[in-house]
């Protein structure tokens, strides 16, 4: 992710997991991760759980990602903006209660790290794109979701090309309660930047959430994930979640076999322990 004087910025999860700064070597750190997911911000890549069981596994498709959304150029992509409201949805009110809502001194460090973002803002150090998804990220966990809005706008205004903006917008649409809008950034996140696997699979985490029943878009979103990558461990695992979600047994077993082949030495034994489960309600 991208490290902006001594900042990681990235996705922040405001629906899947809350936020806090941590202090390591001196540099102040924003953390998250989901499932939503990652990795980023750092969120970590989505816990792969099944019915509650963790997965560890290692995909047979070799990464081509890149360590940084920053370092990829941004291609020549247009951008009306700001990021739509989903018709189908009213977000009632902006304001929410974030991860920071409430406690004085982790609200006066969020406004610290926005004014020292804004300072380093236009100087031509740091990616403005950056700076703003930082920005964005701190209002977000103040509860303050329209400020968030327009600084993940301000991002995607300079590179359109680029997911990670609209990966955060998906987490604060969700926690407005415009599920639909939050869809549609995930969506845009992943179309962006297709070969990015966390952006799918925090799109497919969300999907599988908030979604499971629409069974259309959620096949669509995997089908889109295994064009990307082909057979990954990581996606499998959801979709052995959501295959189980809606009693489609042989199927999760189906998916989780493939999880395990792809696990060459790993513990699977939770595994085993799901696909007993599951053959057990056939």
């Amino acid at each position: 992710m991208p490290l902006v004087d001594g900042y990681l910025i990235g996705v922040v999860s405001f629906s899947h997991m809350q936020i806090s700064h941590t202090q390591w070597a001196g540099a102040i750190i924003i953390i998250i991760l989901a499932a939503g997911g990652w990795w980023y911000a750092t969120k970590k890549a989505p816990a792969l759980v099944v019915e509650k069981v963790p997965v560890t596994a290692t995909s047979s498709v070799p990464s081509t990602q890149p360590t940084s959304t920053a370092s990829l150029p941004a291609p020549a992509v247009a951008y009306a903006g700001p990021f739509p409201t989903n018709a189908a949805d009213t977000i009632v009110s902006w304001s929410f209660k974030g991860a920071y809502s409430g406690n004085d001194t982790l609200v006066t460090q969020a406004k610290a790290d926005i004014d020292k973002l804004t300072g380093l803002m236009g100087q031509g150090k740091y990616d403005d794109y950056d700076l703003y998804i930082g920005i964005a990220n701190d209002y977000g966990l103040m509860g303050d979701g329209k400020t968030a809005y327009n600084n993940y706008d301000k991002a995607v205004r300079i590179h359109p090309g680029k997911g990670l903006a609209y990966a955060n917008l998906g987490n604060l649409f969700d926690q407005l309660g415009a599920y639909r809008t939050a869809a549609d950034a995930y969506a845009k996140a992943t179309a962006a930047e297709p070969r990015q696997l966390e952006y799918h699979l925090e799109r497919l985490n969300y999907l599988v959430e908030r979604f499971s029943a629409d069974t259309a878009r959620v096949s669509a979103a995997f089908a889109d994930a295994s064009h990307q990558f082909g057979d990954t461990a990581s996606v499998l695992a959801i979709e052995a979640r959501w295959l189980t979600e809606e009693k489609r047994y042989a199927d999760a077993i189906k998916a989780l076999q493939t999880v395990k082949a792809l696990s060459p030495g790993k513990d699977t034994s939770t595994i085993d322990a799901q696909i007993a489960r599951l053959q057990a309600k056939q």
